[in-house]
C-alpha cells in the first residue's frame, strides 16, 4: 500500500512537470517569432532605375498690376448767376420775371439824338436839332448840339433863320434817384453856345440879334431796344419842349 501511494505521488509529478515544460515552450515560441521578424531586413524589390528627363524650371510670370479703371472726375458747375436763364421742364408752369442791369456810365457810350423841339422861345417855326453825347466819368456825359429853325413873317415877305450850336453836359440821376435801368435814363444839364439870328426881308422889325446864349434841360432816355430808342426833354434853350430819337453806338 505504501509503495502504490509513492508511485501514483511519482505518476502525478511526472504529469505536472510534463505539463509546465509544454507550457513554456507554448510562451516563449511567439517571443522566438516576434523577436525572428524584427530581426530580418526589410527586401526591397528589385527594379531598374527608370531615368526621368531633366526638366527646366520655369519662373512664373510676373503679374503686371492693372490698374483699376476710376470713372473720369466730374467737373463742378458753375452755380447760375443772374443772367442765367433755366429752361423749364414740359408741361410745367413758370413765371418769367425781366430784370436789367445798371449800366456802367465809365463804358464811354456814344448816344446820338434827333429831335423836334415845339414852343420855341423867339419868334415862331419847328426847330429841327441833332445832339451827340458820351458817358464820362461819374455819371456825366459831355456833348455838342445844333439846331435850325425858320421864322417867317407873312407880311414882308421875310423872317428869320435861326442857328444854335454849342457844348452841353448832363448828369445822370439815375444812380442817385436809385431808378436807373438799361431802359430808362434820366437826367438834367446845361448848355452854352452861339446863336445866330439872320434876317431874310427887306426891313427887320423884330430885333433879333445873334450872341451867346445859356440853356438848361431836364429829361429822360427811354431804350426800347439796345441800340435804339427815345428820349423827352423840357428846359429852357431853343424850345420848351423837344422830343425825338436815339441812337447808341
Amino acid at each position: 500500500m505504501k509503495s502504490f501511494t509513492q508511485l501514483a505521488m511519482l505518476a502525478l509529478a511526472f504529469v505536472c512537470s510534463t505539463d509546465l515544460a509544454m507550457a513554456q515552450q507554448s510562451v516563449r515560441r511567439p517571443a522566438t517569432q516576434t523577436s525572428t521578424a524584427v530581426r530580418k531586413p526589410a527586401q526591397r524589390p528589385a527594379a531598374s532605375p527608370v531615368r526621368r528627363p531633366a526638366t527646366t524650371a520655369v519662373a512664373p510670370r510676373a503679374q503686371v498690376p492693372v490698374a483699376e479703371a476710376r470713372p473720369a472726375p466730374v467737373e463742378a458747375q458753375p452755380a447760375p448767376t443772374s443772367q442765367t436763364v433755366a429752361r423749364p421742364q414740359p408741361g410745367a408752369r413758370y413765371a418769367t420775371t425781366r430784370s436789367y442791369s445798371r449800366p456802367s456810365r465809365s463804358s464811354h457810350a456814344v448816344y446820338l439824338n434827333a429831335g423836334l423841339g415845339l414852343a420855341t422861345y423867339y419868334g415862331g417855326g419847328l426847330p429841327l436839332g441833332v445832339s451827340v453825347e458820351v458817358d464820362a466819368k461819374n455819371n456825366f456825359s459831355v456833348g455838342g448840339s445844333i439846331d435850325y429853325y425858320r421864322y417867317a413873317n407873312g407880311y414882308y415877305s421875310g423872317g428869320y433863320n435861326f442857328v444854335y450850336f454849342g457844348g452841353r453836359a448832363s448828369y445822370h440821376l439815375g444812380e442817385a434817384m436809385n431808378v436807373q435801368t438799361s431802359t430808362f435814363d434820366p437826367y438834367v444839364g446845361a448848355s452854352l453856345g452861339f446863336r445866330y439870328a439872320g434876317n431874310s426881308g427887306y426891313y427887320d422889325y423884330g430885333g433879333y440879334n445873334s450872341g451867346l446864349f445859356v440853356g438848361l434841360h431836364l429829361g429822360a432816355r427811354f431804350m426800347f431796344a439796345p441800340k435804339v430808342g427815345a428820349f423827352a426833354e423840357v428846359g429852357y434853350g431853343v424850345s420848351a419842349v423837344k422830343l425825338g430819337l436815339t441812337a447808341k453806338f
